[in-house]
């Protein structure tokens, strides 16, 4: 079987939130989440739950969260963390400081990205992986990137998406690629839109390396909006290989 290896940790504990700040100068929302895997012909099986309080004040934001793993399988690597981002919003939520620290295989790892006028100027990684073995990452790619989790914050905003035609730059410490969104359907049966994108690898791989980590090199992404007048969240989902990833509200 697949094994999910560490960025679905680092990228799927952030699909968790949608809020417009623009309803309100200051908001205080707590919400949970849970993260399902899939096999074929098995039933999904909870592998996470995500506690997350986010903050949002005129046009800054913050948010933490706490990740709890669940039930243990075979093809999913057992995680716990903790972590925070901030950052503030104009055409997206764009991070100033993302930081995560998470223990996997009894290992205690800790990612830090600070930024400044789109730039990244600061990276921490604990401990630090051999950049010799992965393809490059050169500076120029590193402009207008934004971490993952400021990466779904923006993606639970259907308006964010643009119709389901934005492109989003996205750096996790060590992978970097684009997400581009190309297709707009309305299930008209269900009264849902559905958002499919692809994701495109462009640095932080190894040459050789047969990436099976559902975040990372996503066979396909489709979010899930209600069709009507405020396109709440209703659902994300990412497949490589066998494995497919689910996220929903614990409401």
């Amino acid at each position: 079987m697949l094994l999910v290896k560490k960025s679905v940790f680092t990228l799927i504990f952030f699909l968790f939130i949608y809020v417009s700040p623009t309803l309100a100068d200051t908001l205080n929302q707590e919400r949970k989440f849970n993260i399902y895997a899939k096999l074929p012909l098995v039933p999904k099986i909870l592998i996470m739950e995500i506690q997350t309080l986010l903050n949002v004040e005129n046009e800054n934001f913050e948010y933490e969260f706490i990740i709890k793993s669940k039930n243990i399988v075979e093809f999913i690597n057992q995680i716990d963390g903790k972590g925070k981002v901030s950052g503030f919003i104009n055409d997206l939520y764009r991070p100033t400081n993302y930081a995560y620290r998470y223990i996997r295989k009894k290992k205690e790892k800790y990612v830090e990205i600070n930024y400044d006028m789109n730039k990244v100027i600061k990276l921490i990684n604990e401990p630090e992986f051999d950049k010799s073995k992965l393809s490059p990452i050169d500076d120029d790619m590193l402009i207008n990137t934004i971490d993952p989790s400021s990466f779904f914050l923006n993606l639970l905003d259907f308006d964010k998406t643009d119709a389901c035609k934005n492109k989003f730059k996205i750096f996790d410490g060590k992978r970097r690629y684009d997400v581009v969104f190309n297709k707009l359907i309305k299930n008209k049966e269900n009264d849902l839109i559905e958002c499919e994108a692809e994701q495109i690898r462009l640095g932080g791989y190894k040459t050789d390396e047969k990436v099976n980590d559902v975040f990372a090199a996503s066979d396909y992404i489709k979010v899930i909006y209600k069709d009507d007048e405020l396109n709440n969240f209703i659902g994300y989902e990412a497949k490589n290989g066998s494995i497919k990833i689910i996220i929903n509200e614990n409401l």
